[in-house]
């Protein structure tokens, strides 16, 4: 299920010039049946870069509760289910949207491109990644504060919006129309399963 070093690179490297725009990129993904699910694999790459986020947020959690002197007791007991609420957000949020489409993939024109549009989205993930790491390890690391990490973060999400939109148009040869709105689905099922998940972690 977890996918081969050579797939990995030649799959980062299409997910980059889908970014820049290179239409050719898609013929470096693996568009077989097995190269569907293996995408999926992505996951398990995520997982180091996704808990170094959580680490993260977990520090501000910390920074946010030193400064309004809440007990220790109370940050050891929100950060443990910080962990677990989401690793569940991110396990559910990997599933959903894929299955979401892959009902609604007839009514929105994507039959024929639907597992091209999910294997280029999944292998995206990885890049996307990148930019918030490096502000994570810079906070981290101390040479960056909490107020410009969370300034900086603002602008990733305005990217990754449009990444997903260039995704839809390249991948799932979606119109203008129907890539803006598989974005905007997107955008709020990540929402709403992260706000479900994080009301049953936290009550």
């Amino acid at each position: 299920m977890v996918p081969g070093i050579q797939e990995i690179r030649q799959s980062c490297e299409a997910s980059w010039s889908i970014m820049m725009g290179r239409t050719e990129a898609m013929r470096q993904y693996d568009l077989s049946a097995d190269g569907f699910w293996r995408s999926f694999g992505v996951i398990f790459l995520l997982l180091p870069f996704y808990f170094l986020s959580i680490f993260t947020e977990q520090n501000l959690f910390l920074e946010d509760h030193l400064a309004q002197g809440t007990e220790l007791s109370e940050y050891a007991q929100g950060g443990f289910l910080l962990y677990v609420g989401k690793v569940v957000t991110l396990l559910v949020d990997w599933i959903a949207f894929p299955i979401i489409i892959g009902l609604l993939a007839g009514s929105l024109g994507l039959k024929q491109n639907y597992a091209p549009y999910i294997i280029a989205r999944n292998w995206s993930t990885l890049v996307i990644l990148v930019p918030q790491t490096v502000l994570n390890l810079g906070y981290l690391i101390g040479i960056m504060p909490s107020a410009l990490l969370i300034m900086l973060s603002f602008p990733i999400v305005g990217w990754v919006l449009w990444y997903r939109f260039r995704i839809a148009r390249i991948a799932g040869q979606c119109s203008f129309s129907i890539s803006i709105g598989l974005v905007v689905l997107d955008l709020i099922l990540s929402i709403f399963i992260s706000l479900s998940i994080g009301r049953l972690f936290t009550g």
